[in-house]
């Protein structure tokens, strides 16, 4: 299997929500002025200089100091942030390993931006038997609807229940991506999308192994995609039999057209 990985906008992400560069500048800057300052102190002392030197860097050390404790601030209050964000990674990758199993005349296309919108699709498996978009989530204990509406239901390390948080719905996330990608595809080679009768397979993956699905079936039945694990993914991409295949070539110019991809209002 080929892999291309277009810009990581997860890892982006986590690291502006890491802030590594303020707090690394920050932490600098402290220590330098806060040595120079005690170095123009003791040759105010020894030299019997002016003070002013010394307390200029004495002040400027100090807000140094609250520019540190701000960024400290600022990371701790993202930390939720950053698991999540680490968590998305995380699935990813997991995801990528167990498709490797693909042979080559499949491309797995990893964080493909939809231009015009914030959004991307995590991944896109296209091979001859089909374009697969991949919505990614990373969450453990136990996923369920209830009204319509996703939970996940986590335990603690010491085996105590938290309580039940909404989750995004994510098998409409991936409608909406894979709706909008079909109209870019169609928008950017319409004879190819005509010729091919493009269609895309959209599928759910749940990626933590302390995942626990509780869907019934008749639910599962309703929703727009499958709900897969990682481990049943290969399986069901090598095993679609589509309306139409893709020729190799077919294959080779899709995924050449995602790299300038052209919104459905050009």
């Amino acid at each position: 299997m080929h892999v291309i990985n277009m810009a990581d906008h997860v890892a982006e992400e986590l690291a502006r929500a890491s802030l590594v560069s303020p707090r690394r500048n920050w932490r600098r800057a402290l220590l330098i002025l806060a040595a120079l300052a005690v170095l123009a102190a003791v040759l105010t002392a020894a030299a019997d200089l002016p003070p002013w030197p010394a307390l200029v860097l004495a002040a400027l050390a100090a807000a140094a100091a609250v520019g540190v404790i701000i960024s400290e601030a600022r990371y701790a209050g993202n930390r939720t942030r950053r698991a999540q964000l680490h968590a998305g990674l995380q699935g990813q990758k997991q995801l990528v390993r167990v498709l490797s199993v693909l042979d080559d005349d499949y491309y797995l296309v990893n964080n493909l931006k939809l231009p015009g919108r914030g959004d991307d699709v995590d991944h896109l498996v296209v091979g001859p038997n089909g374009v697969f978009a991949l919505e990614t989530k990373h969450y453990s204990g136990r996923i369920y609807r209830r009204d319509g509406q996703w939970y996940q239901a986590k335990t603690s390390r010491r085996g105590f229940a938290q309580p039940e948080r909404p989750i995004r719905d994510p098998a409409r996330q991936l409608k909406r991506n894979v709706d909008y990608l079909r109209a870019c595809i169609k928008r950017t080679d319409p004879a190819l999308s005509r010729r091919t009768r493009l269609w895309i397979e959209g599928v759910v993956v749940f990626s933590h192994p302390r995942a626990s699905i509780d869907l019934a079936e008749a639910e599962r039945q309703a929703l727009p995609f499958p709900i897969l694990r990682p481990a049943e993914l290969a399986e069901r991409i090598r095993g679609h039999v589509p309306w139409h295949g893709l020729s190799r070539g077919d294959v080779s110019r899709l995924v050449s057209m995602f790299a300038h991809l052209r919104t459905p209002g050009e």
